[in-house]
């Protein structure tokens, strides 16, 4: 085993950095805060900015032709599957940028350059020999709950709250494999290619992403090659992946081809287009990066074809969902079942893993007819919480949302 190292040391190393990135998640929220927070700015002070802008909606209700077109290609997840502990693959969510590519597993390499003392090429066989975890990491999409947001983004995917995915992930310690591999001085970021070629910002590009070598050697970084034991399926990223525990989805290339060690400062186009903005240029952006907290719940009764609101027989209905905020822990869950004027305490249980997500579960009983909205929200022990739902919040790209998801319920008089 390379460089000595035991089965065990990157779950120790997993569990070390789960305490480091929980203070950061804390710092993340706050600099989103205070930077597009909507008690700090609001759709009335773009306004002011850029009264020309187009690219905003000014309705919930006015998707695009290429917004569909996105949303067909980039799937969320199925709601409903909320109920399960582990999201199967044909349920976790997708975004897909570009082309799919194909790699052949047996020819494939992954290369590791730039600022190191012994530059590495792997086969995916070599990567497979290294120590291994298996996590259950939740995922989620920077852009969950676009739709919610009245002055939405609309040159991106119109996720409701469902771009989100909880499965168990199997791969080997980055951070011992920029060990090997040596790190210079001087070096400062570490730049992740994948295979997925497309034009974006009116450039030929492939899919990028940086961490700094401090975040890539914190030790919860993933080299992945299996999605719930088994081989990682093409659209989630064959034959190998890395997966950033407790971030947003996008730090997560998939594809993966080459990690270049540079000096820096290194800023591709999906670092600009994930960062919190006030406008389209704004010198104070602060990147994405640390999941929030959010609860979501798997709507109770059967769905009108349609329009999804739900149909519940009257009675005693039990509400179940997840909550999950990155590495940190959950407090608690709060249900509200009149559109948030009143809340009650859901029971909660414990988080699938470090960086996992926890069920959830609230007996409602209904009124004997009429119509209903259910809400969930959560929060964590670090002292975060959702978004209050406004209709003034904005940001540049409609990132980060967390306001409550809404479930709209008919309970028919069956008398």
């Amino acid at each position: 085993i390379a460089m000595g190292l035991s089965w065990s040391s990157f779950d120790q190393q997993l569990e070390q950095a789960a305490l480091e990135e929980a203070e950061l998640a804390v710092d993340a929220r706050k600099a989103r805060v205070a930077l597009v927070g909507v008690e700090n700015y609001n759709i009335n002070d773009f306004n002011k900015l850029e009264p020309e802008n187009w690219r905003h909606t000014d309705s919930r209700e006015d998707i695009t032709a290429a917004e569909l077109q996105l949303a067909k290609r980039c799937h969320g997840a199925h709601i409903e599957m909320l109920q399960e502990d582990i999201t199967q693959a044909g349920s976790h969510y997708l975004l897909i940028h570009y082309d799919v590519p194909y790699l052949d597993a047996g020819t494939f390499e992954l290369k590791i350059t730039g600022l190191v003392e012994k530059e590495l090429s792997m086969s995916l066989a070599e990567i497979k020999r290294r120590p291994a975890s298996t996590q259950a990491v939740l995922m989620a999409c920077a852009g969950t709950g676009r739709m919610h947001t009245k002055h939405r983004f609309w040159t991106h995917v119109p996720w409701g709250p469902d771009s989100f995915g909880c499965a168990k992930w199997t791969g080997c310690s980055l951070a011992d494999l920029l060990r090997e591999a040596g790190i210079k001085e001087g070096a400062k970021q570490v730049i992740f290619t994948g295979a997925d070629k497309g034009v974006e910002a009116g450039k030929v590009q492939y899919y990028q992403r940086s961490l700094s070598v401090e975040e890539a050697l914190r030790g919860h970084v993933m080299l992945v090659y299996q999605m719930n034991g088994e081989d990682l399926k093409p659209a989630h990223g064959f034959p190998l992946r890395i997966i950033v525990p407790g971030w947003y989805g996008m730090a997560s290339v998939k594809w993966l081809t080459n990690i270049e060690v540079v000096e820096g400062p290194w800023w591709g186009h999906q670092m600009e287009a994930y960062s919190f903005r006030r406008a389209a240029e704004d010198p104070d952006r602060v990147p994405l990066t640390q999941l929030p907290v959010r609860a979501l719940m798997a709507p109770p009764g059967v769905p009108d074809f349609f329009s999804r609101a739900r149909v519940v027989a009257p009675g005693t209905h039990r509400i179940v969902g997840k909550v999950w905020a990155g590495a940190v822990n959950i407090e608690s869950v709060e249900v509200s079942c009149d559109y948030g004027k009143t809340w009650n305490k859901a029971t909660l249980e414990d988080k699938n893993g470090l960086f996992g997500w926890a069920n959830w579960f609230y007996d409602w009983q209904t009124p004997e007819e009429g119509t209903c909205v259910l809400m969930c929200r959560g929060f964590d022990q670090k002292g975060r919480s959702q978004d209050v739902p406004s209709d003034e919040a904005f940001n540049w790209t409609g990132m980060g949302d967390t306001q409550p998801q809404m479930v709209y319920v008919r309970i028919p008089n069956l008398r």
